[in-house]
């Protein structure tokens, strides 16, 4: 070594020792309770700014605050919340009345009046007014409904107390608290750095820059804030301030003011487009009846008020009024539902859609396929040269974390070390480098009472033999083991690697250095050893996979474990075993890799980048509707390319952020029911829409045609009778006991109108036939001309109420009407409405109790006609909705009795299936457009409503089911620039009230 280099060595260590002494000396000040971070009045982020806590409140960071220094605290503080505006009671009334559809309600009104029509403008007036308070009702009750859903997510964090590493909601924070932050925490209050790594904090909700800051930093110093997300570290912090305290919380005055932006998912943008054009096409037939009737048969001469009148009337009964109130009761109530019933918190209304139309399900497996309850083999470590077992575990509990409670891996080598009653007295951890998801490795600075320094490193085997393993990563340290050139040596912990993973193992590698690796040129890592780790199945997990692949979603797990590992959860789980390493997918070819991710089983030893791969291959090359399980930061990527982001038990607040669902129990299980329930959603909404448009269809063309034959005209009060009783007595159609099926619901337009026409064009001709073929032949007292008495139109009048009611039985049925009993509450709706409808006809309208009992024998026998032929239908237009789920427990199954043929065979039968129910390019294309559309303004505007600016206003707390783990809501406006290209439903930023929401 020159002379030079000596120099220059010797300068760079002088300058490492004042940099750690500086460290030290902040941390001094910091415990003192007071710092001054100024060191360079960057203003970016205020991070120049001084730390300024109560002289009070001084933290032992050793010990954290005492009980009493945090009641002092929440008196003086309060808790880690910001206010929220309520909506008043009386706005959600008004609202009530506002929208496309009830202001063609309303325009009507407004005609009657101005035709002096007083009876008319009454009953119209009653249909805005009973709608107005239903839905004021039923929006009262979504609202409590969706607030205790919130609630029910409560975000927790890491924070020292009383000498004791304890989680605690966010919400209970207070200035002072020391709180540990790990990769995928979002900061729930603004903090200051105080020990640990640097960490890389993703800034963009804040700052809008898509490259994340490190902290500390000369650039950006010690305070990180509120709402900001780690990326990759671990570090000590402590609380400087929260509530509205923070620097978001100080903009709370005005991003309450912020816009509101109405955002549709793809499905109710389907229906509106639906109904709009059906209203339209009614409003020209309203405008043909006008003309006819006033100019062929002489309405203009007789009465102009009573001609415009009956169009008028036509126009109301087409009007599908009712619609939003239903569509928001089934996903307001199938939302609570699920939460209460399956632990699964969906995060906004357009998921629910996505939920039901699931394909494929890509699963990772620690802690979701596997119960994460980790359990060190200490009889079966693998030692290296010169280290015994004993020691391997000594080192590895010397490179664990006990603080991380959350940590199976960490959590799993103490428990074993404590059984074993062995010490690490003497020896101090004093710098850690925590786990990052790239680099797959954690290193621990130890030393002991004489300073004898050493690094140890735990991690992925792979990467500890050689941290180039599968590419080089940015980690500070980089190595090959001692002995890397041997083969002989090598071989030998290859080979006892692959037998651990071939029985199922998770294994954990083990090396270490003598004295600081960061301190010295050539270190000398040596291999400690390995450490199997048992990570079984859950009990269940078997028999929920079966049921997902009865309910045709197909399961692909995807881990970083070892191929052999995942072959063999696979084989015990009643997966198939074809499961590839993600090397092979990351080197094949374009399509050779379309083709590995499209049949393959599962994916192990794969990256973050590879998941989000497998899952944007999957939902844009092949088209299927994509799910995808994670809990780490390392998933949020694939969890927000993924049309369904499912964020299991025990997530971070990265993976909850992206997720579109989130589970509050373990395992697979909660998954299949959220599945079943949302399809149930759908089946109801697709069979009321489809109801109501064929309704629509049956009132206006029915009428009009009876006009244009023959002038004669049904009272106007009682075809807007007619319209009120129908949508009164449609709403428990969101209480229906509606069957999920074994096929995803695709929300397909085009079918939806063909199956209208088919019920709406099929009854009105057969009604036609009735009337008319009776009016012919001079029967049943149906007398059809201008001057047509009362018993014709009270006749006509009734055959309509019937027909309209008794149809909701066949349209909602996904195979006969008697294959699937309607709920208790429907039945008595339609029964009382047709009551009513009987009672008007025979009272106001003279209609004879004979001609009644004719009315109904023939939609009896009509009905049952129709519904037989709907099957064939359906079948021909391919919209076979698949067999019937009349259950939700899980399908009890015994894997070994399952060969791999008879799993080939299911599998083929599925993708079937999923083929069926791919979307089409174009569909894709609108649904990743809407995708990135729904970023851009859910996570800096606020929403009121899923369907407002088409049906009004009907706000779901705010657009989101579940808007904070606290008792917040989202609030922030920022630019665009502020969303990282890869997100989908990342939504506002953290308020100080609770780290991971939207």
């Amino acid at each position: 070594m020159t002379t030079v280099q000596q120099h220059q060595e010797d300068a760079d260590l002088v300058v490492q020792e004042q940099q750690i002494q500086e460290e030290k000396n902040k941390q001094q000040d910091i415990e003192s309770g007071v710092v001054n971070n100024n060191d360079d009045d960057d203003d970016n982020n205020n991070n120049g700014s001084a730390l300024v806590i109560d002289d009070n409140i001084k933290t032992d960071i050793s010990t954290g605050l005492t009980t009493d220094q945090v009641n002092k605290a929440i008196e003086t503080y309060g808790t880690n919340e910001i206010p929220v505006k309520i909506t008043p009671f009386y706005v959600l009334f008004l609202r009530q009345f506002t929208g496309f559809l009830p202001f063609l309600i309303e325009i009507a009104a407004i005609i009657s009046l101005a035709v002096q029509d007083y009876v008319d403008f009454g009953i119209i007036a009653g249909i805005l007014l009973v709608n107005g308070l239903l839905g004021f009702r039923e929006e009262y009750h979504a609202r409590k409904s969706l607030e205790e859903i919130s609630n029910a997510v409560v975000s927790e964090i890491t924070v020292r107390r009383n000498g004791n590493m304890i989680s605690i909601p966010t919400t209970m924070l207070v200035p002072g608290d020391i709180v540990l932050l790990v990769g995928g925490n979002m900061v729930p209050a603004d903090v200051v750095w105080l020990s640990g790594d640097r960490m890389k904090i993703d800034t963009a909700a804040l700052t809008g820059e898509p490259i994340p800051r490190t902290y500390p930093s000369e650039e950006y110093g010690y305070n990180i804030l509120c709402g900001t997300t780690v990326l990759s570290g671990e570090a000590y912090v402590q609380v400087s301030a929260i509530g509205t305290v923070t620097e978001i919380g100080k903009a709370q005055a005005d991003l309450l003011k912020d816009k509101t932006v109405r955002i549709v998912s793809v499905f109710q943008t389907k229906v509106m487009i639906i109904v709009q054009v059906l209203v339209s096409c009614c409003f020209a037939m309203v405008i043909a009846v006008l003309m006819v009737k006033g100019t062929v048969h002489d309405g203009f001469t007789l009465s102009v008020k009573q001609t415009i009148l009956d169009a008028l009337s036509i126009l109301i009964a087409s009007i599908p009024v009712a619609l939003p109130l239903v569509l928001q009761v089934n996903l307001a109530l199938g939302a609570a539902f699920m939460a209460k019933n399956y632990h699964a918190i969906v995060t906004s209304i357009p998921a629910l859609q996505d939920i039901a139309s699931m394909s494929i399900l890509c699963s990772d497996k620690t802690g979701t396929l596997t119960t994460a309850n980790m359990t060190v083999i200490y009889d079966q470590i693998y030692s290296g040269r010169n280290f015994t077992a004993e020691e391997a575990l000594i080192y590895a509990r010397l490179c664990s974390n006990p603080d991380k409670k959350d940590d199976p891996i960490d959590q799993s080598i103490i428990r074993a070390f404590d059984s074993c009653n062995f010490s690490i007295k003497g020896y101090e951890q004093y710098d850690f480098i925590g786990f990052d998801p790239v680099v797959k490795r954690v290193i621990s600075f130890v030393r002991n009472g004489d300073n004898v320094k050493m690094t140890i490193a735990k991690g992925l085997p792979a990467k500890i033999l050689d941290t180039s393993a599968g590419g080089h990563d940015d980690h500070e340290l980089q190595w090959k083991i001692d002995g890397y050139n041997d083969k002989f040596f090598m071989a030998g912990i290859t080979q006892k690697d692959k037998k651990f993973s071939v029985k199922g193992y998770k294994t954990l590698a083990i090396a270490m250095v003598d004295g600081d690796a960061r301190e010295m040129e050539n270190p000398v890592w040596k291999f400690v050893g390995l450490l199997p780790m048992l990570d079984p199945p859950r009990e269940d997990t078997a028999a929920t996979i079966a049921s997902l692949h009865h309910a045709n979603v197909s399961v692909k797990m995807i881990t970083g474990d070892h191929v052999n590992i995942g072959k063999e959860t696979a084989r015990l789980i009643g997966l198939g075993t074809n499961i590839h390493a993600g090397e092979e997918v990351r080197n094949a070819q374009s399509q050779e890799k379309k083709d590995f991710i499209w049949e393959s089983d599962g994916f192990a030893s794969v990256l973050p980048s590879d998941k989000r791969e497998i899952v944007l291959v999957l939902k844009e090359y092949f088209g299927v509707v994509t799910g995808m399980t994670g809990d780490g930061v390392n998933d949020a990527a694939a969890l927000s390319a993924a049309q369904v982001g499912i964020a299991v038990e025990g997530a971070t607040d990265a993976a909850k952020n992206a997720a579109d669902l989130i589970l509050t129990l373990p395992g697979l299980s909660p998954i299949y029911g959220a599945i079943l329930e949302s399809r149930r959603i759908f089946a109801r909404i697709k069979a009321y829409v489809v109801y109501r448009v064929a309704a629509s269809i049956i009132l206006s063309i029915t009428l009009s045609v009876i006009i244009f034959a023959s002038g004669c005209a049904v009272d106007s009060l009682l075809v807007i009778i007619l319209a009120l009783l129908n949508d009164i007595s449609m709403i428990p159609v969101a209480y229906d006991k509606a069957l999920a099926t074994t096929k995803p619901q695709i929300p397909r337009a085009g079918k939806l109108i063909i199956q209208s026409l088919y019920f709406g064009l099929v009854h009105t001709a057969l009604a036609l036939i009735f009337i008319i073929s009776l009016n012919h032949h001079g029967g049943r007292d149906v007398n059809l001309n201008e001057q047509c008495d009362s018993q014709t139109k009270g006749f006509i009048w009734f055959y309509l109420v019937l027909v309209t009611e008794i149809s909701i039985f066949s349209v909602r049925s996904p195979s006969y009407f008697w294959k699937s009993v309607p709920s208790t509450i429907l039945m008595v709706s339609v029964t009382s409405t047709c009551i009513i409808g009987a009672l008007i006809a025979v009272f106001a309208s003279d209609l004879k109790v004979s001609n009644m009992g004719y009315i109904i024998a023939y939609n009896v026998g009509i009905f049952i006609l129709v519904d037989l032929v709907k099957v064939q239908f359906r079948n021909l237009i391919h919209e076979d909705p698949g067999d019937p789920i009349y259950t939700d427990d899980l399908i009890e199954v015994v894997v070994e009795e399952k060969t791999e043929m008879t799993m080939y065979a299911e599998k083929q039968q599925r993708y079937r299936v999923h083929n069926e129910s791919a979307l089409g390019k174009d569909e894709v294309d609108n649904e990743s457009a809407l995708g990135k559309d729904e970023v851009n303004h859910q996570v800096h505007i606020r929403q009121d409503s899923i369907f407002s600016g088409f049906f009004g206003d009907i706000p779901f707390s705010d657009g989101f089911l579940n808007q904070s783990y606290g008792r917040q809501r989202a609030f922030s406006s920022l630019p665009r620039t502020a969303l990282p290209h890869d997100a989908r439903r990342r939504r506002t930023v953290s308020t100080p009230a609770s780290i991971g929401f939207y």
